[in-house]
């Protein structure tokens, strides 16, 4: 039997020898594309979740906004509302509001005999910044009458 030696696996390069530890430029690569690929799907994700955040904010506060305006109108009453707008002062200084008001009449209602009874009341609360943005509400006034005696 004859002596012979084997070299292990791992074993030291030695000298003039090139080392092959570490990674290739191609490995390098995929793993810097799959992560730009991540973070522009988490960017866009954070960028969304920024947006639905600001609408909801919109959408809650012009809902109060126009909730507590309608009340006003209504208090008023059927005689004293008015068309009007305006804003909210500096409390909320990105909000106005605009308010239309019109009598029904029988062809809108389908009901003879209350002619000059109904108003119908639309109030529109907007976004300074972004006129797209919207609240409408819309209600209905009767005037108060006394039953002959």
């Amino acid at each position: 039997m004859s002596a012979r030696t084997t070299r292990p696996c791992f074993s030291e390069p030695g000298p003039g020898h090139i080392g092959r530890a570490g990674f290739t430029l191609l490995e390098v690569m995929i793993a810097v594309g799959i992560i730009a690929i991540a973070l522009v799907t988490l960017l866009g994700a954070q960028s969304q979740s920024v947006s639905i955040a600001a609408a909801a904010r919109f959408d809650t506060t012009a809902a109060l906004l126009a909730q507590g305006k309608m009340a006003e109108l209504c208090v008023q009453g059927f005689e004293g509302v008015g068309d009007g707008e305006g804003d909210f002062g500096e409390d909320y200084p990105g909000f106005t509001w605009k308010a239309e008001v019109r009598e029904l009449t029988v062809d809108e209602t389908g009901l003879d005999g209350l002619a000059g009874m109904l108003k119908a009341v639309d109030l529109v609360v907007r976004s300074r910044e972004d006129e797209e943005r919207a609240c409408a509400l819309r209600t209905f006034l009767v005037k108060d009458f006394q039953a002959p005696p």
